[in-house]
């Protein structure tokens, strides 16, 4: 596999572990086909597979697929600020990984320090399938994850346990008491089929919205079992946080969406932002239609993402 390597300006010896370890990265990974690093919005250096010619010496600025995607990260960098920003308010930690999965590829952007990221690109990723549970994404998104700890351990940091991996298919503690009925927010559209999916394990809430509206919105975060998850914010604070945010969720898919589709490809069907303390998912159905999810332990990651496919497989029987 030709490797192709491009450095900023700025760059210096200080960065050479870290370059060895997104070469290595992508080396070991067939399944990624583009790793760039950024420090405060600013690209770092860049390596990868997509068997583009350099550009020649007396070409324009700007017009190549690299180019594209340099200013894809910068772009993708400074919206994971912000978006960091939001997500502040339900106190579940800084975002630290990001997925933005379209019809035909996928883009990552992992935190290695908040002012620190490693954005990856699958391409051209074959067959529909799953979308949690796609070979080529998870293969990608696994191999992003362990090169944020990677670096991560370089500063004498631990784990964050990005997307979950590392603790993905262990075995769950069982809560104490037995199933309660979800608490109901909105009781409309997909309520039955979003009241199976969520559970006090996992998934601990799950909404259906469709035209700017809120149609169902069932949770478990009252559940005893989540108590040590509440000691900084109440139950009802986090479900106006997230009723709010759901709401938002389109129009920010629509704006990323804007983004990503000249680079990678097709319409963003599934997003994920994962944050220090679970995730919140982004399933699109339809035409401004789509179902949210959301998990507030890490450690369960994995595992509300593959509920949430199945949710989303369930609602559009015929695919994304």
């Amino acid at each position: 596999m030709e490797l192709y390597e491009e450095e900023a300006e700025h760059l210096g010896p200080e960065f050479d572990t870290t370059r060895h370890a997104c070469r290595a990265a992508i080396v070991k990974s067939p399944a990624l086909h583009y790793l760039a690093h950024y420090s405060s919005g600013v690209f770092d250096f860049g390596v990868d597979a997509l068997g583009d010619p350099p550009s020649p010496p007396d070409a324009l600025p700007g017009g190549t697929r690299r180019e594209e995607l340099k200013r894809l990260g910068r772009h993708l960098t400074f919206q994971v600020t912000s978006l960091d920003r939001a997500l502040q308010e339900a106190r579940t930690g800084r975002l630290i990984r990001t997925v933005l999965h379209t019809e035909q590829g996928a883009l990552f952007c992992d935190s290695v320090v908040p002012t620190e990221h490693v954005v990856g690109l699958v391409l051209d990723h074959a067959g529909a399938g799953p979308l949690f549970g796609h070979p080529a994404v998870d293969e990608a998104d696994r191999a992003i994850a362990e090169l944020a700890t990677g670096l991560r351990g370089e500063l004498s940091l631990g784990s964050l346990n990005p997307g979950g991996w590392e603790t993905f298919g262990a075995p769950q503690a069982l809560p104490g008491a037995g199933p309660r009925e979800p608490h109901v927010s909105a009781g409309e559209g997909a309520l039955d089929a979003c009241a199976e999916a969520v559970r006090a394990q996992d998934l601990h809430l799950v909404a259906h919205v469709a035209g700017g509206e809120v149609l169902a919105m069932v949770d478990h975060l009252a559940d005893p079992s989540l108590g040590p998850f509440f000691k900084q914010v109440t139950v009802e604070a986090r479900r106006r946080f997230y009723l709010g945010f759901v709401r938002e969720l389109g129009g920010l898919a629509t704006r990323l969406n804007r983004a990503v589709r000249p680079v990678v490809g097709g319409l963003l069907v599934r997003a994920v932002l994962d944050v220090e303390m679970g995730a919140v998912y982004y399933y699109r159905l339809g035409p401004g239609e789509y179902v949210v999810g959301v998990t507030i332990d890490q450690a369960q990651v994995g595992e509300a993402d593959d509920r949430m496919s199945a949710l989303a497989t369930r609602l559009t029987p015929s695919g994304p």
